[in-house]
Parts: structure tokens; sequence; C-alpha cells
């Protein structure tokens, strides 16, 4: 009757379980590691978008704010023009008018 039995091949040295449990416990730390260096990452990047839009907002906002303003006061400007040349042509206007009532349907001055 013949033997039969398992024969190990000693070619690939296998670790003991203390050496598995901690190559294990590595890689989960490692893996834990890089999960929260993602996270960090992508927490970084979402934070500085939040930051971008806010200001672009912030930017878009004081552009309409100081367009605003500059209309106003082109608005108050051209109704301060129109009053000045207003009254300067009711001055021409005036002057032209004393002109002739001053020298009469004659021509000669009579105010002397």
């Amino acid at each position: 009757m013949a033997m039969y039995g398992v024969k190990k091949f000693g070619w690939v040295k296998q670790r003991s379980a203390y050496q598995d449990m901690e190559y294990h416990r590595a890689r989960r730390a490692e893996f834990a590691r890089q999960d929260q260096a993602n996270l960090e990452s992508m927490n970084t990047a979402m934070s500085t978008a939040m930051q971008n839009r806010i200001s672009k907002l912030a930017d878009i906002a004081a552009q309409a704010a100081l367009k605003r303003v500059q209309d106003a006061a082109k608005a108050k400007l051209a109704e301060a023009t129109k009053q000045i040349d207003d009254a300067q042509s009711l001055i021409d206007k005036t002057a032209g008018a004393s002109s002739t009532s001053s020298t009469g349907s004659s021509g000669v001055d009579t105010t002397a």
C-alpha cells in the first residue's frame, strides 16, 4: 500500500499569520490615508470654486452698481447742460430783444 501525502514545494515562502495581519493593517492604513488626502483635495477644490463664484458674483454686482451710478451721473450732467443751454438761449433772446427795442423803429438809440 502506497502512502499518498501532501507534498509542499517550498518555492514561495508563506507569511505567518501575524505578518499577514500586519500586511493587511498597513494596506488599510494606506487606503485610509489616501482616502483622506482625496477628500481634502476635493474639499480644497470645492472651496476654491465657491470662493471664485462668490468673487465673480461680487464683481458682477459691483459692475452693475457702477454702471447705474455712471448712468445717473450722465443723466444729471445732461440735465444740467440742458438747463445751461436754455438759460444761455434765454439770455441771447433777451439781449437781442432789448437791443431792437432800445433802437426803436427808426434805428436811432432813444435810451439816452
